[in-house]
């Protein structure tokens, strides 16, 4: 069943939780094998603070 299509369980959520604020959202999607959309909106869904964080490559010139 592709990953989008699966169902949140109670030990999804609490892993979700115990992860969030510890490591990306990206690690944190693939650890639930998951899409990060599909977990940030689960996070939004249960008021989970989650760090969402993207590095951008800055040149000195």
């Amino acid at each position: 069943m592709p990953s989008w299509k699966k169902s949140w369980n109670e030990e999804d959520i609490k892993k979700l939780k115990s992860l969030a604020g510890t490591m990306p959202v990206t690690m944190i999607a693939k650890e639930l094998g998951r899409t990060t959309g599909t977990v940030l909106a689960k996070a939004v869904e249960q008021n989970i603070p989650i760090r969402h964080r993207t590095d951008e490559v800055t040149s000195a010139s």
